[in-house]
């Protein structure tokens, strides 16, 4: 199998490797989709047994929309944007043709798969390469953030393992549930449940990358059980953490 990388950057995750043969999913944040050596395939309708797949080197897929993607050959790359910041804003001003469920076919595309390339095969440093492609893709930028709800998400991020229940994320706030979902969705553009889940993700990832089993690191990031995270996994990116495990070689975690 092709061996795959994981790249940290601020509050986003850029992944390089193999495609997995993903299946239908859900993620928590946008995610700009990028065939590195072929073109991928994108469902008009995942729910629809009967629809049509367009073909494109590059995608845009909005935070918590279903979706398929598919890829016969070759390596991906998955830029998991972050969620406080003017990412996804400034990578739709950059794709081409924009439609309800996605946005298609980067202007600089050709330069972001060189540099994704790069990075994959290890001829370009991972600080070098963000660099570049925060440039190209003019991620990096943040908002001006909502500080109850920043200093909540720092919370979660601490503590990943806590159950974060929404009462008590609202009275840490000084807010109502209610106002405390509202703004935490328009902040985040995902619902609290959703982001609590992806944090969790990101935690088991971290351990699991720092030599933790797939079983520690889900305890560790409050899941129930390893099979709990499984299935969140498998439905929040399309693939079983099993298969990422095997695909990361030791020391490819980067940040």
């Amino acid at each position: 199998m092709t061996a795959a990388k994981l790249i940290g950057w601020g509050g986003r995750v850029l992944y390089l490797g193999p495609a997995f043969g993903l299946t239908p999913h859900r993620n928590a944040t946008a995610v700009l989709a990028v065939g590195l050596d072929a073109p991928l395939e994108v469902a008009d309708d995942p729910a629809d047994r009967t629809t049509h797949y367009r073909a494109a080197r590059s995608v845009l897929i909005p935070p918590n929309s279903l979706h398929h993607l598919r890829i016969e050959r070759g390596r991906m790359a998955f830029l998991y944007v972050d969620p406080l910041g003017r990412d996804l804003k400034a990578l739709i001003a950059r794709m081409t043709n924009a439609t309800p469920r996605a946005a298609f076919d980067l202007r600089e595309e050709s330069g972001v798969i060189e540099i994704m390339t790069g990075l994959a095969e290890s001829r370009i440093a991972a600080q070098d390469g963000r660099a570049s492609l925060g440039e190209l893709l003019g991620v990096g930028t943040r908002g001006k953030t909502n500080a109850r709800i920043a200093a909540a998400l720092q919370h979660m991020r601490d503590e990943p393992q806590r159950a974060h229940r929404l009462t008590t994320l609202a009275a840490r706030a000084g807010l109502s549930p209610s106002r405390f979902l509202h703004l935490f969705k328009a902040e985040t553009g995902v619902p609290l449940r959703r982001y609590r889940i992806w944090n969790r993700m990101g935690a088991a990832l971290r351990a699991n990358g720092e030599g933790a089993s797939l079983t520690e690191a889900a305890h560790a990031a409050g899941f129930a059980s390893s099979a709990h995270f499984s299935s969140a996994f498998r439905d929040m990116f399309g693939m079983m953490p099993s298969d990422l495990a095997r695909a990361l070689r030791p020391g490819v975690t980067q940040v």
